[in-house]
């Protein structure tokens, strides 16, 4: 079906009666015929009317070699707002604009605003077109403003609440995010990727220790490291106070008061003095199991958490 056509003053005579298609028989006085502004297959809004019936709706105007017609498709009339089984008689049959489908501005209401250039309608009822000077499209540029004139493709203006968008999801083109930096807590700047993305880093040594997993929902995971390492902060020997802690080998010194422990060849490692007194000297005998070796001596000594126990070697 092609679309609705207005005109005005189009009113002919028809004798047709029943429920199918009217044939046209002339224009009344002071009127036009169909003809002169419709071609055959278009639609209109007709109304027919015999002095007591009448039917409202959208109609087909046709004609052949003989014959001027009008193809019926009521949406209102006195028969329920179905098809009129009209009688023998004279009707008028028109073109008009029905009040259900009519479109029409505010024009005449109290608070209507006059349209501007650039201006959006929208639907104040059913039938009328509003218009708000809030709601701005510059067709120049191609923009949509909210609350004030668009310096972007869509800009919403005004306060937190009235410049909210609430969306189920965002999709970012190469354009990336825009943020203003007015927060003292950020910069400002383009986001290119929709989040920021969590790091590691070798200042600290967590790239040796942690993986990064996922993009967006990322986990932190422990990677694998040697045997016979620990997570420790620095060594007796590193000459510092502090560090970052690192996996690596466990020392004999790492534990306060522990002075002897497996090396990496698995073998145990015994601190070695030249007296027997140098070994009571530096490790107390309160800790049992402590073993130590006066080389000049030749003692073997362990402690029992009061005193040496020592055995001499031949």
């Amino acid at each position: 079906m092609s679309k609705i056509k207005l005109a005005d003053r189009i009113k002919e005579k028809s004798y047709s009666i029943g429920v199918g298609e009217f044939f046209l028989d002339g224009a009344y006085e002071g009127s036009s015929s169909f003809s002169s502004e419709y071609s055959s297959g278009d639609s209109l809004f007709y109304a027919i009317s015999d002095g007591v019936d009448y039917e409202v709706g959208s109609g087909i105007y046709g004609f052949d070699s003989i014959n001027h017609y009008l193809v019926r498709f009521p949406v209102e009339s006195t028969n329920n707002n179905d098809y009129v089984n009209f009688p023998v008689g004279l009707k008028e049959v028109y073109v008009t604009y029905p009040a259900k489908f009519s479109v029409f501005t505010a024009n005449g209401q109290e608070d209507f605003q006059q349209p501007e250039t650039s201006g959006v309608a929208f639907w104040g009822s059913n039938h009328i077109l509003s218009y708000d000077n809030n709601f701005i499209w510059d067709n120049n540029n191609k923009q949509i403003g909210i609350n004030g004139h668009p310096e972007y493709s869509i800009d919403i203006r005004g306060d937190i609440e009235r410049s909210s968008i609430r969306s189920s999801g965002v999709i970012v083109g190469d354009s990336g995010v825009m943020f203003s930096g007015v927060s003292p807590l950020y910069s400002g700047g383009r986001q290119l990727e929709p989040f920021m993305r969590n790091e590691v880093d070798s200042t600290t040594g967590t790239d040796d220790v942690f993986d990064l997993s996922g993009i967006v929902d990322q986990r932190l995971l422990f990677k694998k490291q040697p045997p016979s390492h620990v997570f420790a902060g620095p060594s007796g020997d590193c000459g510092c106070i502090s560090d970052y802690p690192v996996f690596r080998p466990l020392r004999f010194d790492d534990i306060i008061g522990v002075r002897q422990i497996i090396n990496a060849s698995g073998n145990l490692v015994v601190p070695v003095y030249n007296t027997v007194s140098e070994v009571e000297s530096n490790i107390s005998s309160d800790q049992i199991g402590a073993i130590a070796f006066a080389s000049v001596d030749s003692y073997i000594m362990i402690a029992n958490g009061t005193s040496w126990v020592s055995g001499k070697l031949i």
